[in-house]
């Protein structure tokens, strides 16, 4: 049970009622039978059993009156009472005023325990409270209760009891349920790397259910056809990618599977190539079929060259189609030798797929022809031969017919024409199997059109099964100016009239971007005619023209910073103590059991945390994540990326340094390029860091000039916002 102040509160276990003041109580160390002796003000003192309360007159008090203490030594510290406060000192230093009894307090007592001691108090007006004498946390209350003198005991159970009596004659017992501070564990972060996100961190969901909507497609091919996500290096353009193409969905294929492809299926497509892919089979309906999403992601960054960049394209709108009308291997065998068919030559291929399915067993027949014919004109005895010659011939034809209707053609012909577009020697190395040559290939415009064309068909099939391609780009504000100049061209072919409706969702940096067509036509003469007015260069006006809706991607602010620390560190642990736990039944134990084990009993529940979950810890990551000048989730996680790896550098579980290594986490990754200066110059900055006459000294020494006096100015702020010296002293021993 927790009070209305989120103070775990006691349990009453027992309530004695003896009808006289209670002025003094004592305990036995037995905890396998305790007592306790308590003493009154008119009368003898009483021996009660504590766990059954039964109670008699001791039979030889020899004088003794036990009175309350309001004085104590607990470990290295004293504690006292001042009226209704409690001072709690080391070495005569005071280090704590315990507050909250509103009558003075009449009692103190020791509460030994694992995690202890700690500190008991009551008062005549107040309550019985237990202290965490180093904190100064009151860490547990009991309900309102007269209070001249109290105690401590073990039960029977190893839990540690308090007795408290008071004027009006009640001696109760209490059990308290605390929740200690946690164990501070070292860190469990092990970095994090720049993939993209799982989870809107950001807070961007309906940005995305706004961009899903725009290209969820239908039966009219209206609604813009190329769309930018634009943003700086960092700002969470990928993500926003990733999270909308997991918003579209593509619908599971229907695509029965096929037999797989034989000898004989080749050797008729050979002879007729069919003209294209049949369309789907549908049962008659006047309800128009719906437009299903085919999301396609290319990342142009790792292509250098027109040729690359086009090869690398029709690969990825390859896999698409494969896996959206070409789900089974059958399938994708069947498709690509029927387009291939087209373009080899057809005579050529078939003679030589009749050479290889020819049984081995037809030459062994020819081989016996021969011996006997020989037999036959030198007249030997081996009549034998001609039958053994026709069996030969025989299984040789058997087996040449089981290979022309059964036998796989992919077994017997190239791969290529099995797994994707024929492409030539030239462009795709040594491999190349000459039977497959395209001499269309060996010619660079040759190879683009034909490269096209391969697309452009897959486009046409995908159509036919209802497929509307959404193609998204991404990291091209990483590529060269060549290669983004060669991927805008190829975005122009996608929208000419004989290419099926598609849709490019662009992933870029705006700035980065329009340079980069600025250098790649800087050759242009005419580049600054066709410019628009309210453009700076020709390839803001490019980007104009080429891009229907740009949508511009909302800044990371301070607010973001909590929600993205929350999801890469986990939760920041809380002090605040939850319902107390239910006492198990006092278990019986004989004399002697518990001998050894009472100083290891567990009467809290103790909590290890990891170090970046403690709330000091990630109160300090916040301020300072906060007070960058840009806010960016690539930035923040290498922050983090480097403060942890020194946590683990230091072995640090202390919560102070790891606050202090924030502050030096911050400086490897907001100044990189100027450390090579500072090496060595920590404390000095430290010292001069609240002058600033020593402060600009400091910085000159260190060749800082005037170009650099944002980057110092910064780097001062930091220095005041944090323990200088300590960040001082981690610097220099860290850098």
């Amino acid at each position: 049970m927790t009070s209305a102040a989120g103070v775990p509160e006691m349990e009453l276990e027992r309530t004695i009622e003896f009808g006289t003041p209670i002025v003094g109580l004592a305990a036995n160390s037995d905890p396998t039978s305790p007592q306790l002796v308590v003493h009154f003000d008119d009368r003898p003192p009483e021996v009660v059993d504590a766990l059954t309360g039964s109670h008699e007159p001791v039979r030889d008090s020899r004088g003794r009156v036990y009175g309350a203490a309001v004085s104590l030594q607990i470990a290295d510290l004293s504690a006292r009472a001042e009226g209704t406060e409690i001072v709690v000192s080391q070495n005569s230093a005071e280090l704590h005023r315990l507050t909250g009894h509103s009558t003075p307090v009449t009692s103190l007592a020791g509460y030994p325990d694992s995690g202890g001691p700690w500190l008991v108090s009551g008062s005549e007006g107040g309550s019985v409270r237990l202290w965490h004498p180093r904190t100064g946390k009151l860490l547990s209350r009991s309900r309102p209760s007269r209070v001249s003198t109290l105690v401590t005991y073990r039960g029977r159970d190893g839990r540690t009891r308090i007795a408290s009596g008071g004027t009006t004659g009640r001696l109760r017992i209490w059990v308290a349920h605390v929740v200690l501070s946690p164990f501070i564990g070292a860190v469990t972060t092990r970095g994090f790397s720049d993939r993209v996100a799982t989870e809107d961190l950001l807070g961007r969901g309906t940005l995305v259910d706004a961009l899903r909507d725009v290209l969820r497609p239908d039966d009219v091919d209206d609604g813009p056809t190329v769309l930018t996500v634009e943003g700086a290096w960092g700002s969470g353009k990928s993500t926003l990618l990733e999270l909308l193409k997991n918003r579209l969905p593509t619908p599971p294929t229907s695509v029965r599977k096929r037999l797989w492809f034989t000898v004989c299926m080749a050797d008729r497509m050979l002879y007729s190539p069919p003209d294209g892919m049949k369309p789907p089979l549908r049962r008659p309906t006047k309800l128009k079929p719906m437009m299903k999403p085919l999301v396609v992601s290319f990342n142009p960054w790792r292509h250098q060259s027109s040729e690359q960049v086009w090869a690398g394209l029709a690969k990825a709108v390859t896999e698409a189609t494969e896996s959206a009308i070409m789900p089974h291997r059958n399938n994708v065998e069947r498709y690509w030798f029927s387009r291939n068919a087209r373009r080899v030559d057809r005579r050529h291929l078939q003679r030589q797929l009749w050479k290889r399915i020819l049984s081995p067993l037809l030459t062994l027949a020819g081989l016996g022809f021969g011996l006997s014919v020989l037999n036959a004109l030198a007249k030997w005895n081996f009549g034998w031969a001609w039958w053994v010659t026709a069996g030969l011939a025989g299984a040789g034809v058997l087996h040449t017919a089981f290979r022309y209707f059964f036998g796989k053609a992919s077994a017997f012909l190239p791969g290529e024409l099995f797994a994707g577009p024929v492409v030539s020697n030239a462009f795709s190395g040594t491999t190349t199997d000459p039977l497959i040559r395209d001499p269309y290939y060996n010619a660079r415009s040759g190879y683009l059109y034909l490269v096209q064309h391969d697309v452009r068909e897959l486009l046409h099939d995908l159509q036919m099964h209802d497929y509307r391609v959404i193609l998204m780009i991404d990291d091209l504000d990483r590529c060269t100016p060549r290669t983004t100049a060669q991927v805008f061209e190829a975005i122009n072919v996608f929208l000419s009239d004989d290419f099926p409706a598609t849709r490019f969702v662009l992933g870029l940096d705006t700035t980065v971007v329009a340079a980069h067509v600025d250098n790649a036509y800087k050759e242009l003469a005419d580049a600054k005619i066709v410019t628009h007015p309210d453009d700076p260069s020709p390839g803001w006006t490019f980007l104009r023209k080429l891009v229907q809706l740009p949508v511009r991607l909302p800044r990371t602010t301070e607010d973001n910073v909590d929600q993205i620390l929350l999801a890469h560190l986990g939760p920041v642990h809380t002090d605040d103590a939850g319902p107390a736990p239910t006492l198990p039944p006092l278990p019986t134990f004989e004399p002697g059991e518990l001998d050894g084990l009472l100083l290891n009993s567990e009467d809290f529940e103790r909590v290890v945390i990891a170090i970046e979950q403690h709330a000091d810890v990630r109160e300090h990551l916040l301020r300072r994540l906060r007070a960058q000048p840009e806010q960016s989730v690539r930035e923040e996680k290498r922050l983090l990326n480097v403060w942890q790896f020194y946590l683990r550098v230091l072995l640090s579980v202390d919560v102070e340094q790891a606050c202090h290594l924030v502050a030096v986490a911050e400086i490897a990754t907001r100044w990189p390029a100027y450390l090579h200066r500072l090496r060595g110059a920590w404390q000095d900055l430290a010292d001069a860091v609240g002058d600033d006459v020593r402060w600009g000294a400091a910085i000159a020494k260190l060749g800082f000039a005037y170009s650099d006096r944002k980057a110092a100015q910064n780097l001062r702020e930091l220095l005041r916002d944090c323990d200088a010296q300590a960040v001082a002293g981690l610097a220099n021993r860290l850098f």
